[in-house]
């Protein structure tokens, strides 16, 4: 009986500093941000206000902050899981932008009734997700190949993939830009405040948590991650275990270029996505859980569009809107990597 209360209380204080941590670094972000507003000769105080303002001073700003940040939360869930079994996925941002350009494809070229033809999109740019990252994987369990390098050299391949797609057989006719053909209005994601995409993320990702931490394999993950080679000695199929992991990120990061076609944008283009893949991995950085995730991709957007805001209504330069979002990662980084975190995130460490 003594065990679990150890662990209960271990788990409270460990979502106490986390939580003390997020808002001390976010604090300290803005502070810095603030001095060096002044240290310009600009008005601190008005650039913060701008900057609140941009981000919850209408229901029209916080909904485009929710729908900023849904790509961020998915291509961080993309990172997180794989990351669990010691598979470092930086192919996010491949990942969701051949899931994209499947989504438009399919909504495009065939003819279904809407309640038909959006699943069927999404299942797609699952697929397309999961193909883009197979290689990866292959190399990593057959060969020895560093994920790392074969993952984010698949990025290009697949924003080449996606340029040529949209200057050639894609390309919408007579356009003079490197663009696909426009989602028609049928096949695209029904708005509900906003978009459903956001719904099915928020799914997704609280589904994600609970197996991660509640099923054999979430355990399983945690060992492979923690001990490969001792989770191999006690029979474990490590290689199944990895393909798993290693595919589920794929087809979410697919899953997120998909909901970013059908919900937002469209269509596909020419230098059309934000760097949503790469800020996911700041966000499973910042979050270290699916739900956590949630809450640092909701942070990170809300610092880039009150940003945008603070330098449209007060001249800040634009370098400090990318401080906004660095400041906090680095700092939440900075504490969680000292001994005495490390110490109190060992198990015996409440005792």
């Amino acid at each position: 009986m003594k065990t679990p209360q150890i662990s209960m209380r271990f788990d409270g204080f460990q979502l106490f500093s986390d939580i003390g941590i997020f808002v001390l670094s976010l604090l300290a972000a803005m502070l810095l941000v603030a001095g060096l507003v002044e240290l310009i000769g600009g008005d601190a105080l008005a650039a913060l206000s701008a900057m609140v303002e941009g981000v919850v001073g209408s229901r029209q700003a916080i909904v485009e902050t929710v729908i900023e940040a849904t790509p961020t939360a998915l291509c961080g869930l993309a990172f997180l899981i794989p990351f669990k079994a010691g598979f470092f996925n930086i192919g996010a941002q491949g990942h969701l932008q051949l899931g994209a350009l499947a989504a438009v494809f399919v909504t495009t070229t065939f003819t279904l009734p809407a309640p038909l033809m959006i699943p069927l999109a999404l299942v797609v740019s699952a697929l397309a997700g999961m193909l883009l990252i197979a290689p990866s994987l292959v190399l990593k369990v057959k060969r020895g190949a560093n994920e790392v390098t074969t993952t984010v050299m698949l990025n290009f391949v697949a924003i080449e993939f996606v340029l040529a797609m949209v200057t050639g057989p894609m390309q919408q006719p007579d356009s003079f830009f490197a663009e696909s053909n426009l989602i028609p209005a049928d096949y695209r994601l029904p708005v509900m405040v906003v978009h459903v995409g956001v719904f099915l993320a928020v799914a997704i990702i609280v589904a994600a948590g609970w197996i991660l931490k509640h099923t054999v394999f979430g355990f399983r993950l945690d060992a492979l991650g923690g001990n490969p080679s001792a989770a191999g000695a006690l029979g474990m199929r490590t290689g199944a275990t990895l393909a798993k992991a290693v595919l589920v990120a794929g087809a979410i990061g697919g899953i997120a270029g998909g909901i970013q076609a059908l919900g937002v944008v469209f269509q596909v283009a020419e230098h059309w996505a934000k760097p949503w893949g790469f800020l996911g991995i700041l966000a499973a950085l910042m979050g270290r859980n699916p739900v956590g995730v949630i809450f640092a991709a909701l942070l990170l957007a809300g610092l880039e569009i009150g940003g945008r805001n603070m330098q449209a209504m007060t001249g800040v330069p634009a370098a400090l809107v990318f401080l906004l979002q660095s400041v906090p990662v680095l700092l939440l980084l900075a504490v969680r990597s000292t001994h005495f975190f490390k110490m109190m995130s060992l198990p015996g460490a409440s005792r």
